[in-house]
């Protein structure tokens, strides 16, 4: 009998396929692509970009026996029947690069068992085909070739990702004073690849204080950064991946919005997590946001 563990190994290997199919598709790059096409599950506008990938991933999973429920950024929750596993999707993270002509954005796959344990990840960078995987205790790769984390242990050494670089003035002092400390940073728009880059090494801090953050977003590729070795939180150290484990699951992914702090190691986090000013952050935005639960901010 396989074990969950094998049966993801399967999924996600199937995911190569599917990766192929959604490329085609982002590939096509018409304007009718960005037609607006209505509101998703979060309130947002869909464009016809979103749908169509998002219906490539849904007919794709609702075959497989194994899986249970979807839950995706455009439909919102599917209920498939006596399958084990849900899986949640974002069908295009990077809508606005897609819009523009940058070459970064990517569809990611996240993979939870029965008892809302996220044991598989999938990101594909649509604009390339580079994918990125995990399974749960198993390590991460990219391509099939395995990766891990920078081992810098000072920010000065770092090269950092932020999300959100223009909000608030509390917001901005917050950001001035990790920003002056790196050694370059970029803001690229696509989180899902954001935190694939942190996995490989390539960055080795991520900072999102804009409370946008979704689990759709960021679900997969936070399994791969952990898997190659960092640590990816919201800003009272709750790991991202242990969201899920909340009873109401379809609540907690698609209600839910957090500020996300990632980094290669321990150590890189802690300086990110103890900057100055972030408490005060953490009290304005549940002071004003109903969607930010306190439930989730610190450990359930």
């Amino acid at each position: 009998m396989e074990s969950n563990y094998d049966l993801i190994v399967e999924i996600i290997k199937e995911c190569s396929d599917l990766g192929y199919e959604l490329k085609k598709v982002a590939c096509m790059n018409q304007k009718m692509l960005f037609d607006e096409q209505g509101i998703n599950a979060y309130g947002e506008i869909s464009l016809r970009i979103d749908l169509m990938l998002e219906e490539l991933c849904i007919n794709f999973f609702k075959n497989n026996k194994h899986v249970h429920m979807i839950i995706s950024e455009e439909i919102g929750c599917i209920n498939l029947g006596e399958g084990i596993f849900t899986v949640v999707i974002d069908p295009l993270d990077g809508t606005k690069n897609f819009t523009m002509g940058l070459s970064y954005y990517a569809c990611s796959i996240a993979i939870i068992d029965k008892y809302n344990e996220v044991l598989g990840a999938y990101v594909i960078n649509l604009s390339n085909g580079h994918e990125y995987t995990a399974v749960k205790g198993r390590g991460a790769f990219r391509n099939g070739i395995q990766i891990q984390t920078a081992v810098y242990q000072n920010l000065t050494e770092c090269d950092g990702i932020f999300v959100g670089l223009s909000k608030s003035n509390l917001e901005l002092e917050i950001i001035k004073q990790i920003v002056s400390k790196l050694n370059s940073y970029r803001a690229m728009g696509c989180s899902a690849l954001d935190l694939c880059c942190l996995a490989t090494g390539s960055a080795s801090v991520f900072f999102d204080i804009s409370n946008t953050a979704k689990l759709v977003d960021v679900l997969a590729s936070s399994l791969i950064l952990e898997e190659a070795g960092g640590i990816i939180t919201n800003s009272f150290g709750t790991p991202i991946t242990r969201f899920p484990l909340h009873k109401d699951l379809e609540d907690v992914i698609l209600n839910q919005k957090f500020l996300t702090i990632a980094a290669a190691n321990d150590k890189l986090h802690g300086h990110l997590i103890n900057v100055p000013g972030l408490a005060k952050r953490n009290n304005t935005i549940y002071k004003e946001d109903n969607n930010v639960s306190k439930t989730h901010a610190h450990y359930l």
